[in-house]
């Protein structure tokens, strides 16, 4: 019963009170809202990280079986250099087609494919790295001498 009459701090909370939350992303090129895919060492299953947090030594955890990834040198690396450079393409072709009268359809379908190549080259990135830490987990009777 005392269960029952235990409050959370959000129902005790005035209405009007600041609620902490990431800020969204200012646009497109605002890093608050890139995400780098990856792919669980234990399970197998994709999610997302915040691009922003992605660095060598930063532990994530998978939302399906909360095993740990923790990236690398190389993977901090090759993802941050595919980032960037996708980016800083992205907006010098911007600011190019701002001060050119160009076609606007052409110049979409050149971003939507760019865009596209982006998300293949990211998601290859994904299922090449490696994070530290084992890679299979034990099964059976050898799981209980580990």
């Amino acid at each position: 019963m005392a269960d029952e009459t235990k409050q959370t701090s959000a129902d005790t909370a005035p209405p009007d009170a600041p609620i902490a939350s990431v800020p969204a992303p200012r646009g497109e090129f605002d890093p608050l809202g890139w995400e780098v895919p990856v792919i669980c060492k234990d399970c197998d299953q994709p999610f997302k990280v915040p691009y922003r947090h992605f660095q060598t030594g930063v532990v994530f955890h998978c939302p399906q079986c909360h095993g740990s990834f923790v990236p690398k040198v190389q993977m901090y690396r090759s993802v941050r250099e595919v980032f960037e450079t996708f980016y800083a393409k992205r907006r010098l072709d911007q600011e190019e087609f701002a001060r050119s009268s160009g076609d606007a359809a052409v110049f979409q379908r050149k971003q939507e494919r760019e865009l596209e190549a982006f998300r293949q080259a990211l998601d290859k990135l994904a299922h090449e790295m490696r994070p530290a830490g084992k890679m299979v987990k034990p099964k059976g009777i050898a799981a209980m001498f580990t």
